[in-house]
């Protein structure tokens, strides 16, 4: 609000997915008069001209406002869904997919897209923070082996009941995490807040970072060759 729209968008990945006709993406020709200052020696002519072809550069502002509009009018939808049905109903995920559908042809500028996956790495920095202090207090403080709790951890980040069965057993370390427990449980609790904070589960915060990952190792080579 209140800023140019070429400081947020810089065009659009795929043209023509039905929201706007192909023809939009080409800049209005220049308005006749604005193409005769350029031969106008008259210095007001010329600066009018500079400031038409200045707003006719960039997207275009209506097919904008309509693409911004239909995201955020599926961005309610899609909340709706996710508070009614939760997050892993085939109704949430339909309605997040259509989200996202709308969302992947908008092409931000670097940066605008460069404050987004920092949005993204800060959450995948916060998660590892709390995934390596229960790692610690498992492995380090109760002595459980490092394999175990590789293979039991994954899957149980916001578990709170999970360190019940393990206190419960008749493993060595089974004292020590009961004794534990209220630590692991406050870190567990800070892995629920983030899921709240962000709209994603821990699961799909890993997952958006690996393919951050990979899509900057293939634009790095593209660079190289």
């Amino acid at each position: 609000k209140g800023g140019r729209l070429s400081d947020v968008l810089s065009g659009y990945i795929d043209p023509d997915d039905g929201i706007a006709p192909p023809a939009a993406e080409v800049p209005p020709p220049i308005d006749a008069k604005a193409a005769k200052a350029d031969d106008d020696s008259d210095d007001d002519d010329a600066e009018a001209s500079d400031d038409e072809e200045e707003a006719e550069s960039g997207p275009d502002p209506i097919i904008a406002a309509q693409r911004f509009g239909a995201v955020a009018d599926q961005m309610e939808i899609t909340r709706k869904a996710l508070k009614k049905h939760g997050r892993h109903n085939k109704a949430a995920i339909a309605e997040l997919l259509a989200l996202a559908e709308l969302f992947m042809p908008i092409k931000l500028v670097p940066k605008q897209f460069e404050g987004l996956v920092e949005r993204v790495r800060s959450a995948l920095d916060r998660l590892r923070q709390q995934e390596r202090a229960i790692m610690q207090l498992c492995v380090r403080d109760a002595r459980m082996p490092r394999a175990d709790f590789l293979r039991q951890f994954p899957g149980n980040e916001i578990d709170e009941s999970w360190t019940d069965a393990l206190a419960k057993g008749k493993t060595k370390y089974a004292e020590a995490i009961g004794r534990l427990q209220p630590d692991i449980i406050r870190c567990q609790q800070k892995l629920t807040a983030l899921e709240t904070e962000t709209g994603l589960t821990i699961a799909e915060i890993k997952d958006i970072n690996r393919r951050m990952s990979i899509g900057e190792a293939k634009a790095r080579r593209a660079k190289k060759e």
